[in-house]
């Protein structure tokens, strides 16, 4: 089933490139389903064993890296 949505002629340009030759659904649908930073360091982390603190800490040592190395 299909349904009809409205979205800016900004956003889809940036949806038009990011799909290639896949359909708009399947570029949604990874969108949606991709994992926030902190869900996917939780993940590698000790599945969720990570305080709040420490995620903290691993932001800051993150931020520091990519600003030296990206």
């Amino acid at each position: 089933m299909s349904r009809l949505i409205n979205i800016s002629d900004s956003l889809y340009s940036r949806l038009k490139a990011m799909k290639g030759r896949e359909s708009f659904t399947v570029v949604i649908e990874k969108l949606v389903e991709k994992k926030s930073n902190t869900e996917s360091v939780l993940a590698c982390a000790g599945k969720g064993k990570v305080d709040e603190k420490e995620m903290i800490k691993i932001k800051e040592g993150w931020k520091k890296w990519t600003e030296k190395y990206v």
